[in-house]
């Protein structure tokens, strides 16, 4: 039972982390450089340790297209964008919609049915993001709003919304293609990464290299992100693996509303920042959906 809130605690630390290294790097060369790594290390382990899963045909180019553009390229920009603007709490407590917007998703896609007290655990948890909505910073008020969502909150449903979708993708390709997660995850991590260098070139512009080996804070910001794909891509990635042999995939998604809380710890500890009482509102309605939409769940297991 402690493994599965270290899990999420060390999730939780990945918004912190992501922050950090957002006061050395702009955001989108730091998803290129995160992307670029962790892909080729995956695709490395892959090839030289377990090489008989290492396997790409062309037939699947449209699915690995679409989770890189989608999830491990659009989602990341979008949710790095919007964390130099919204506290990290505020970010990894808009991720605790995943659930909801992968079941809406499921239904309308994969033709999922939904029961009644799933539905209304959706409505509950949707209307209780209200108050955290409404709640926001000084920097986030002096973005652009579309009615009384600022742009940074509506970066973080682009990013919750395509990752959703990466993942039913990804399931995709690994329960019907027969393709291993580290496979995937190596080529659409490494095709975002490039495509992320890119934009990244265009948009903000060539850094400056030649003070990399001068500047204190290139040195600080290879070990944030050295560090968040250690926790991310290797402890995070292998923890789940094994606690999925010892509960159940339902007891384990409910118990992620509780990263939000190591988050906003975290928040504290780092940037003094105190979670305000929208926060918690927010927390309340989102732990009341989810139990009403994985209960029968529950019951059944």
């Amino acid at each position: 039972m402690v493994l599965v809130f270290v899990l999420y605690m060390l999730w939780a630390s990945t918004f912190i982390l992501g922050k950090l290294i957002l006061e050395y790097m702009p955001p989108i060369l730091f998803v290129a450089t995160r992307m670029g790594i962790a892909g080729t290390l995956l695709l490395s382990y892959q090839y030289f340790f377990n090489r008989s899963h290492w396997r790409f045909e062309w037939k699947d180019i449209g699915l690995f297209a679409q989770i890189s553009i989608f999830f491990m390229y659009l989602g990341f920009i979008t949710e790095y964008w919007a964390l130099q603007y919204v506290t990290a709490a505020k970010a990894c407590l808009l991720f605790n919609l995943s659930p909801f917007v992968t079941a809406l998703l499921a239904y309308f896609l994969l033709s999922d049915r939904l029961t009644q007290k799933q539905w209304l655990g959706l409505l509950i948890g949707f209307f209780g993001f209200l108050p955290i909505m409404l709640q926001q910073t000084d920097l986030e008020i002096l973005t652009s709003h579309i009615g009384f969502f600022s742009l940074p909150e509506l970066f973080l449903l682009v990013s919750v919304v395509t990752s959703c979708y990466g993942w039913i993708l990804i399931k995709q390709l690994i329960t019907q293609r027969s393709y291993s997660v580290v496979m995937v995850n190596g080529i659409t991590m490494l095709a975002a990464g490039v495509l992320s260098l890119g934009t990244s070139l265009w948009i903000e512009g060539i850094p400056q290299i030649s003070t990399i080996f001068d500047n204190e804070s290139w040195l600080l910001a290879a070990y944030y992100i050295a560090l968040l794909i250690l926790i991310a891509h290797v402890i995070c990635f292998n923890l789940y693996s094994v606690l999925l042999r010892s509960y159940s995939v339902t007891f384990i998604s409910f118990a992620g509303f509780t990263t939000p809380l190591f988050a906003a710890f975290f928040d504290w500890m780092v940037f003094g920042t105190i979670a305000s009482g929208a926060f918690f509102v927010t927390m309340c309605l989102v732990a009341i959906g989810l139990y009403l939409f994985y209960q029968d769940e529950f019951v059944a297991n």
